[in-house]
């Protein structure tokens, strides 16, 4: 009688938005393989009918985290006093976005919404330009830089996390003919993805800057 009570009550509390950051959860921990609409059950302590009920089935589901992941890339936030502080702001948060949501952005590629989740943040991008004075092909090119930058160190990152595990190159790997052996033991070590990011992002920005 209890757990029919307890099994009420989980049938009451869940609702879309509590469906959808369980399943936005559940695919960012064990991938799209990963995941089921049983398992999200599960999780959630309801039938799989409940869920059909307040989202639909698994396509329908995955549609609307696609939309949530819109309207998220959307609305990244943009800090700074100045436009170049503001550029660089939003290619921090658009560089978390894109790892932490790795797993979404892949469901959102198989539905041909790349364009749609890039475009806010290019035309944020170009707005900051603009009040700058940088336009035309010069912004495009700053613009484009920008993007590749940012999306080329998420994909580094989640791929290294992805892979194998190591904490150091193989030392037999580096020969003595480095002039520097101070460097060679620094690369040696993990790297450090945000590090470079942001050192690689400020040299992309410092001619702004000026």
């Amino acid at each position: 009688m209890a757990t029919r009570r307890t099994a009420a009550k989980a049938q009451e509390a869940v609702n879309a938005e509590v469906i959808l950051d369980a399943a936005a959860r559940m695919i960012e921990l064990h991938g799209v393989d990963g995941f089921t609409m049983r398992g999200l059950a599960e999780q959630l302590g309801v039938a799989v009918t409940s869920i059909y009920w307040h989202v639909g089935g698994r396509d329908k589901l995955f549609d609307s985290l696609v939309d949530r992941l819109l309207d998220e890339m959307a609305h990244l936030p943009t800090e700074g006093d100045n436009a170049v502080d503001r550029i660089a702001s939003l290619a921090h948060a658009q560089r978390r976005a894109l790892i932490n949501r790795q797993h979404l952005l892949a469901i959102a590629h198989e539905r041909d919404q790349t364009p749609r989740l890039f475009l806010p943040v290019q035309q944020a991008l170009a707005a900051q330009l603009a009040e700058l004075g940088v336009t035309g092909q010069d912004a495009a090119l700053v613009l484009r830089a920008v993007e590749v930058h940012v999306i080329s160190s998420a994909v580094m990152q989640f791929s290294a996390v992805r892979g194998e595990k190591h904490d150091e190159e193989d030392p037999s790997l580096w020969t003595d003919d480095w002039p520097d052996r101070a460097l060679v033991q620094a690369l040696q070590s993990p790297t450090d993805y945000d590090a470079v990011f942001a050192y690689g992002l400020e040299a992309l920005l410092a001619p702004l800057r000026r």
